[in-house]
């Protein structure tokens, strides 16, 4: 028997959405897989972890784009901060993306052990 978040993927990859997987880490500890839609802008995710401070959106069991979105935008380095075009051209990016920026650093950032794996799914 498939679990919810199988059924999700298997469902959208047979509509033919382009999808995402990503797996979000404190240090080697998976604490929330995530599927995200990205043709219906929609995700599923599933917390392992008790821990809700260690999970990709606390205590929301059905967060929505928007807060994925914000998820990413809190694992990327701030909009308006100084330096920022010269960081991305480091990166080698054109503009400010928090999807392209975290599958460049992982979504690390200094003040904590939390990062993630995104790859493409078909």
């Amino acid at each position: 028997m498939q679990t919810n978040m199988e059924q999700y993927r298997t469902t959208r990859l047979e509509q033919n959405h382009e999808m995402l997987e990503i797996r979000y880490y404190n240090a080697d500890t998976l604490c929330t897989l995530i599927y995200a839609d990205q043709t219906a802008q929609d995700l599923r995710a599933e917390n392992y972890t008790g821990n809700i401070v260690k999970t990709a959106f606390g205590k929301s069991q059905n967060p929505s784009w928007a807060d994925f979105e914000d998820f990413l935008e809190e694992r990327c380095i701030p909009r308006r901060r100084a330096g920022l075009r010269e960081y991305l051209e480091t990166l080698g990016i054109d503009e400010y993306d928090p999807l392209a920026i975290i599958q460049k650093t992982k979504g690390r950032m200094a003040e904590d052990s939390q990062w993630m794996e995104i790859k493409k799914i078909k």
